[in-house]
């Protein structure tokens, strides 16, 4: 029935999805092309038509994206090829989500208008012109005794007019007492402040020309006597009250006036545009002291290589949901080609410049160390966000790296002009006191786990000792009774019964102190493991960006609900974090990377795996990486990764160690039970 109604329309209807692909086209267009639907759908339409404009498509169709309507001319071909002028109108349609389905075009051929609508559009034009034009204060004047005035000049002998002007002023005012006004329209009378026609027609106009504008009365006369066909400048003219107005002053001498010495004059009030101007130079100022003087550094930046990319490559698809959708190669390209066209002093201060003139270059060298940064600007810009802001670093010119708070807002009228101004804000001396805070918190942290371990080994020296020498004690007697003539094997029985008695009295001692290090005893609570895993990387945040380790992570679908005690959970993630970052740092990874991963296993658990593409594991030393006190570290205590082997089988879960699949890294993964496993079993 659609389809039915579409060909019952005079006009061409073409259906195309958002790739270009056309999947709609009436009767009136097969008529208008010469292409039948059966050819037609499925097909470009652009390849298809040959649609041109004078115009790039990519900016229509992205300008048809932004405000959801576009219309004007295209030129198109035939199936014969021939050239066709079509007035369209693109309409794009979404769906109840709101994302772009298709554009609806209708169209008409315009190249053969007949004559009398061609007509009735000239009439048009002419019309709206008039209109235009009837804004200006026109007057016709007969300027035949100035041409007497000037006739005797020359007959006297004076051959340079224009300087004979600048030194008699008096012959000047002469002049414009001689001018008679003729005739002038309704907005003379209203510019002027007059209130009939009579106060001006029939007068001179000298009154209209304040000293500092009697020049360009004279300069309009020498344009006369050099025969040109106009004069026109802007100036300063007086109302009959004295109240002055600034104007677009016009002299034209027609062809059919000449003879006559008729001169049409055109005054046009632009007091309203001068004043408008005034307050731009003055917000312009305004704008340069503060741009000059801001003690944060600023820079001006050309975007329209940036803006025609982004259109280019995104006009006809969804903006990218992910850092990692944006190819770090076309970020790269941008770099490359956009510049800084202005930086203010302090931030000449900042990237260590000698000269302004020094930074006015593209913008690559200043993001060398983290072109990241530039690809989540972009995210954020394609994904309609106000602007975007973070801690990052930047280069300056002489190779130093600097902390600095970067911040862009993404206002239309400055993108729409092609250019935008960046900020930085210095925090080296913040981040290397949080630094500082850092490294003695580590320090703390360290001595208070030396501390504790320095406990452990007290309480387990002393309340081992007493089962350890009972051992000592029955092995020694045990040995008597054998070396014996006649060993008393009742005896010594009798004494191995007691060492093994006080051996399992030591292994309970050291499984209690075992117990109170694992902290067993926590109370567990259901948590979103997806949410627990990436809270703990965001603790890690400033180590990912010192070290430029590129973080990806993969949640789990669905709530991924375990019962855990969130503390020991992280503190098993951030221990196998750290030591990916430290193993890859150690290597020297030329782009390091870690991944982690939260995925269901089977039906009743959940895995957290930890990847890097570091060195992998050495297949000797990894079976006894999970023991307590051994460490491939020089400075390490071997105990991290046997307190998180602990807290997973404390959790009823387990750990394994292992290298990629690709053998490119290491590869941790430790697994839990999921709370409806937890639930069925309670």
């Amino acid at each position: 029935m659609t389809d039915d109604i579409a060909d019952l329309i005079s006009e061409s209807l073409i259906v195309r999805d958002m790739r270009g692909h056309i999947t709609a086209w009436n009767r009136a267009s097969e008529r208008l092309y010469g292409v039948p639907a059966t050819t037609a759908v499925g097909q470009h339409v652009h390849d298809l038509l040959g649609t041109r404009h004078l115009f790039p498509m990519a900016d229509i169709e992205a300008r048809l994206l932004a405000v959801g309507t576009w219309e004007g001319e295209v030129g198109r071909h035939t199936a014969g090829g021939r050239d066709l002028s079509v007035e369209v109108r693109w309409t794009l349609r979404r769906d109840a989500g709101g994302l772009p389905v298709d554009i609806v075009e209708t169209g008409r051929d315009i190249s053969a208008l007949n004559a009398l609508e061609q007509e009735t559009r000239l009439a048009a034009h002419r019309y709206r012109n008039l209109f235009q034009a009837m804004a200006a204060a026109f007057w016709e004047m007969d300027f035949s005794r100035v041409r007497m005035m000037i006739g005797s000049l020359m007959a006297s002998g004076v051959t340079d007019l224009p300087r004979y002007m600048a030194e008699n002023p008096d012959w000047v005012v002469e002049a414009m007492r001689a001018v008679l006004v003729i005739d002038v329209n309704d907005k003379v009378i209203s510019l002027f402040g007059a209130t009939r026609r009579e106060e001006i027609v029939g007068g001179h106009v000298a009154w209209c020309f304040p000293p500092q504008s009697r020049h360009v009365f004279a300069e309009s006369l020498i344009a006369a006597v050099r025969r040109q066909d106009r004069y026109a400048t802007e100036t300063t003219l007086t109302r009959l009250d004295g109240q002055p107005i600034d104007v677009l002053f016009t002299v034209c001498w027609p062809e059919e006036h000449k003879g006559r010495g008729h001169v049409l004059v055109g005054v046009i009030d632009i007091t309203e545009r001068k004043q408008a101007e005034e307050e731009t130079r003055r917000s312009e100022r305004r704008y340069r002291e503060l741009f000059n003087h801001m003690p944060v550094a600023l820079g001006q930046l050309d975007m329209r290589y940036m803006n025609d990319r982004l259109s280019a490559r995104y006009a006809n698809q969804p903006p990218p949901r992910s850092e990692m959708d944006v190819d770090l190669d076309f970020i790269q390209d941008i770099l490359r080609e956009t510049r800084a066209i202005e930086v203010n002093p302090e931030a000449q201060r900042l990237f260590r410049a000698q000269r302004r003139e020094d930074m006015l270059i593209p913008i690559e060298g200043f993001w060398r160390t983290r072109p990241e940064t530039v690809r989540r600007t972009v995210l954020a810009r394609l994904n309609g966000e106000a602007g975007y802001s973070e801690e990052t670093k930047v280069d300056a010119l002489d190779g130093t790296q600097i902390d600095v708070l970067y911040t862009v807002a993404f206002p239309p009228s400055t993108w729409e002009r092609g250019t935008n101004i960046v900020a930085f804000i210095d925090i080296s001396d913040r981040i290397a006191a949080l630094a500082k805070v850092e490294q003695m918190q580590s320090e703390l942290a360290h001595a208070g786990r030396v501390a504790m371990l320095g406990e452990m080994a007290a309480s387990i020296a002393h309340e081992v000792n007493q089962p350890l020498a009972a051992i000592a004690t029955s092995g020694a007697a045990c040995l008597r009774w054998l070396n014996r003539a006649q060993p008393d094997l009742d005896e010594v029985r009798d004494l191995a019964g007691r060492v093994v008695s006080d051996a399992q009295r030591a292994a309970g001692i050291i499984a209690r102190v075992r117990d109170m290090a694992a902290n067993r005893r926590a109370d567990h609570a259901p948590l979103n493991l997806n949410e627990l895993v990436e809270e703990a990387t965001h603790f890690l945040r400033h180590e990912f960006q010192a070290r430029q380790v590129e973080l990806w992570f993969s949640a789990a679908p669905g709530s991924a609900l375990v019962s855990a005690d969130r503390i020991q959970i992280q503190q098993v993630v951030v221990n196998l974090a750290v030591n990916a970052l430290q193993a890859m740092a150690e290597a020297k990874a030329p782009a390091p990377r870690l991944s982690i991963s939260v995925a269901p296993v089977g039906v009743t658990g959940l895995c957290v795996t930890v990847e890097d593409n570091g060195p992998g594991l050495d297949s000797i030393t990894a079976p006894r990486l999970f023991e307590s006190f051994f460490t491939t570290k020089r400075e390490g205590l071997g105990i991290g990764l046997a307190v998180c082997r602990s807290i997973i089988e404390a959790h009823g879960g387990n750990i394994e160690a292992g290298n990629r699949a690709d053998g490119q890294g290491a590869r941790f993964s430790f697994t839990l039970p999921s709370v409806a496993e937890i639930t069925a079993d309670a």
